[in-house]
């Protein structure tokens, strides 16, 4: 079960994330969640968003540089060590993460963290997670949290 993610490649420079954020406003595209790592010249916006197809259409039609990455979406208490944890049943299951964020909770006293694994490792990921009794979700419950 994975959620996916839009990587946009973009230059770093004042205004293009204005830019990027009015785009997806206009276009009634909610996010759920987003990550940036930058350079001086360029960076990476990770989003997920509440409507992938239609932000894939408006940021296509649009000219953006992005692509499509699966990832991990895991229910964790909002609890201190709780990420941790979660490092460790991945970590204990021999994979390596390539990056993680964190996505704002509404409801009762949970988090969700975005975890992206290396390649092909994904299901054996969610299994380590799983079976440390982690609830892994999936594209759609991700507006619920």
């Amino acid at each position: 079960m994975f959620v996916k993610q839009i990587s946009i490649f973009m230059e770093n420079k004042p205004g293009r994330l204005a830019e990027l954020s009015s785009l997806l406003a206009e276009n009634n595209i909610d996010l759920r969640a987003i990550s940036i790592a930058d350079t001086k010249e360029f960076g990476i916006v990770r989003l997920i968003v509440n409507d992938l197809d239609k932000a894939v259409k408006v940021l296509t039609d649009g000219g953006w540089v992005f692509k499509i990455t699966p990832v991990i979406a895991v229910i964790i208490p909002d609890q201190a060590g709780r990420m941790a944890d979660v490092l460790k049943a991945i970590n204990e299951a021999e994979i390596a993460v390539e990056y993680i964020y964190a996505v704002i909770s509404h409801k009762d006293n949970n988090a969700c963290i975005i975890v992206r694994v290396v390649d092909k490792m994904g299901e054996k990921a969610v299994e380590a997670l799983n079976s440390r009794g982690y609830t892994v979700i999936s594209q759609e419950q991700l507006s619920e949290v």
